[in-house]
């Protein structure tokens, strides 16, 4: 349900930015958006919608508003995205409803066939048609994001460089790193043994790998036949790590080692392991070809959110919007 995923976080957005409220006249009539009322009523099936998609979510007062806020936020972008043309892709409109469908069924509360989910909705004044125009409208406003979205640019070598010498000190710092590859061994090397415990099998394993190493053999292709570790396809290689980006017990055997020492097999609560310290670089920055697309990734998506968060906040000021709940 990748739309409705992503114009929740345009809504929650939207909401962050302008939340404000009066007292009403007309007590059924929770708010207007250039002159069209949000009513009482339109608001419980909003409401009703939300507590179905969030089985146990609280709703106190504070979230209310924030739900009110949602629904002005809906009508105003719907009507441009309407303005602007968009249309609907109700193939993926169909999508999203199955897969709510297949989400409400899915928990404690209402997990059973579709009669009951047909049945709840009921209960909660909900349509099938009420919900499937819900997703047409996250739908279009999707639609129109992404279209704004696409306008921004990919950030030139300039901006790059610029970004990594503000944030050189902060984000592209490291401490000490070191290279290692390992040999994990498990109960998974174990998988036709008819012992209930195979600690001390493999434990032995562990012992008998490192001894054949200490021999001469091989590390790679130990690892490739022997590792139940992920890196096993690459010779163990688990590339640069930091000392405390690793489990306590291999953080502190890999960086008490010497340059090239295997060290004896080193227990964690992934089975044993027998580590190879490849390399070492000393605590400083890691180098701009290092995180020059990370740069990349961080600054288009800044500007992707910026570009979008002008659009919002541009059409909710050109909106006529008055707010009644408190």
């Amino acid at each position: 349900m990748n739309g409705k995923i992503k114009i929740a976080s345009v809504l929650c957005l939207a909401a962050a930015l302008a939340l404000s409220g009066c007292t009403a006249k007309d007590p059924s009539v929770y708010a207007t958006v250039n002159g069209e009322n949000i009513t009482r009523a339109e608001y419980l099936l909003y409401e009703n919608f939300l507590r179905l998609s969030q089985p146990g979510a609280e709703f106190p007062r504070s979230k209310q508003v924030q739900i009110l806020q949602e629904l002005i936020d809906l009508r105003v972008y719907v009507a441009e995205a309407e303005k602007r043309g968009i249309e609907p892709d109700m193939e993926a409109v169909a999508e999203d409803f199955q897969a709510f469908r297949k989400q409400v069924l899915a928990t404690d509360t209402i997990a059973g066939s579709l009669t009951i989910f047909y049945a709840r909705l009921q209960e909660l004044g909900l349509s099938e048609d009420w919900i499937i125009q819900l997703f047409k409208d996250y739908q279009i406003i999707n639609a129109m994001v992404e279209a704004e979205e696409e306008k921004v640019e990919a950030p030139d070598a300039e901006d790059i460089e610029a970004y990594y010498e503000k944030e050189k000190d902060t984000l592209f710092s490291h401490g000490e790193l070191r290279r290692v590859r390992h040999i994990l061994v498990n109960e998974d090397n174990f998988p036709d043994s008819e012992d209930e415990d195979v600690s001390s099998q493999v434990k032995e394993l562990a012992d008998t790998l490192y001894a054949r190493l200490q021999a001469g053999e091989d590390f790679a292709q130990l690892a490739k036949e022997y590792s139940q570790d992920g890196s096993a396809s690459l010779g163990g290689d688990i590339g640069f790590i930091e000392k405390d980006s690793v489990v306590k017990s291999f953080g502190d055997a890999a960086f008490s080692a010497a340059l090239n020492e295997i060290v004896p097999p080193v227990e964690s609560q992934y089975g044993w392991h027998i580590i190879e310290v490849t390399e070492i670089k000393k605590a400083g920055h890691y180098e701009l070809d290092e995180v020059r697309e990370q740069i990349a990734d961080t600054l288009l998506r800044q500007g992707k959110q910026k570009l979008v968060e002008n659009l919002l906040l541009g059409l909710k000021d050109e909106a006529d919007i008055e707010i009644y709940f408190k």
